[in-house]
């Protein structure tokens, strides 16, 4: 038994001063760059996935402009309140996008000038002279 025990206190040794000097040396040799690797290759990753997400924006932008499709073309509604007893016998419209009606009621005939929005501008009558 002894043999055995001689042979367990020759293997184990324990950390001498030299040992721990170089150690530390190595923690404080570091360079920043070394330091800070994790937060470094984090940032990368990030960075990549932004320039992906950018690109896929971009790609999808040129494609719907290439393809003509609106996504901000809306269906525009307007109402028009004419009188009862009128009735539009001709439409034309102008270069600025008003729209030109003309009206026929018992009294004569009417020019309703008309804007883009459908709101009434102007109204002429035209009446004939006895």
């Amino acid at each position: 038994m002894d043999q055995s025990n001689s042979a367990k206190m020759a293997t184990t040794k324990a950390p001498q001063l030299a040992d721990i000097d170089t150690l530390a040396k190595r923690d404080s040799a570091l360079s920043p760059l070394e330091r800070h690797l994790g937060l470094i290759k984090a940032m990368v990753i990030i960075m990549a996935v932004l320039i992906f997400a950018a690109l896929a924006v971009i790609v999808v932008t040129v494609y719907s402009r290439l393809n003509g499709v609106e996504a901000t073309q809306n269906l525009q509604a307007h109402e028009l309140m004419i009188p009862s007893d009128s009735q539009v016998t001709s439409a034309s419209l102008t270069e600025k996008g008003h729209v030109l009606l003309l009206l026929e009621d018992a009294n004569g005939q009417q020019l309703w000038q008309v804007d883009p929005a459908g709101k009434v501008r102007r109204k002429t009558r035209v009446v004939q002279s006895p």
